[in-house]
């Protein structure tokens, strides 16, 4: 039975991804900010299957929450077979994250890019090794890498759209880093009735299945088994802004996420992570 861990799986397009591949017969590790909204999630999956889901709690604007959590399931579970990267926010107004960064930065991307490096090895050790990143066809065609952390003028939109350039960056980096060994790829899901939507566009959108449909996509089928570094929209592969595709942006991108964590214990043990990679 493989296994999947989804982050942002309490709402919206996270809780959609959960109730899909229960129904098909993934076994869950249920990420969350509240735990009371996470058993709700897993009592509501017991209806239909009562089958035994993890549940992990972490702000993702804490590093050290999200490293502990890495720590967690690295000791609990001996593989993850995918690993969906789906947890977003939107702020109105400038905020920082528990370790002094723009918050969108840090929840969007940053936290994910920890979490992913740490679960690596976990990855690795499944037959079918899939990364996805929900990105966002708002992305921006161009970034400030030096900017985006703590920017000197905060705009909610941009600072949402540079989130996503970033998760994109890093995609492809990591995929050229791990080309043949696991498939990474990030995704637009479509606009979609959720927080994000409402909060950021003032609009309503799609149904939140239906936000769920490509990444189920990208974690289930053979269709795409070993396919990577890919950007996709309604189960195709797409093109994002071309400037994702550079090689040099994406080094720099890594290399600052890198000097951006902000705990020595944490920092250290990516490092060692990293010089692992075989370039």
């Amino acid at each position: 039975m493989k296994k999947a861990l989804i982050t942002g799986a309490t709402d919206g397009i996270g809780r959609e991804i959960v109730k899909e591949l229960a129904n098909r017969d993934y076994s869950l590790i249920i990420h969350g900010r509240n735990r009371e909204k996470a058993a709700k999630v897993v009592a509501e999956l017991k209806k239909t299957n009562n089958r035994d889901y993890n549940i992990e709690i972490a702000d993702l604007e804490s590093q050290l929450e999200v490293y502990q959590m890495a720590e967690r399931i690295k000791s609990s579970q001996k593989k993850v077979d995918i690993l969906i990267n789906n947890a977003g926010t939107y702020q109105q107004n400038f905020k920082y994250s528990q370790d002094k960064i723009e918050k969108t930065l840090a929840v969007n991307f940053h936290s994910h890019f920890i979490l992913t490096l740490f679960l690596l090895k976990n990855i690795q050790n499944s037959n079918d090794p899939r990364i996805i990143n929900v990105s966002s066809i708002s992305h921006s065609s161009k970034i400030d890498l030096n900017d985006i952390w703590e920017p000197k003028n905060y705009d909610a939109m941009k600072a949402y759209k540079d989130s996503k350039t970033a998760m994109n960056l890093f995609t492809f980096k990591l995929a050229r880093l791990y080309q043949n060994k696991i498939a990474i790829n990030c995704l637009d899901p479509g606009v979609i009735d959720t927080k994000v939507l409402r909060r950021g566009w003032s609009l309503n959108g799609s149904p939140a299945e239906n936000g769920a449909i490509t990444p189920v996509y990208l974690a289930d089928s053979e269709k795409v088994k070993g396919e990577t570094g890919n950007y996709y929209i309604n189960k195709r592969k797409s093109k994002p802004a071309s400037i994702t595709y550079d090689k040099d942006l994406q080094d720099q991108l890594w290399n600052k996420s890198i000097e951006m964590i902000k705990h020595q214990e944490i920092k250290s043990a990516i490092k060692k992570i990293i010089n692992q990679v075989e370039y």
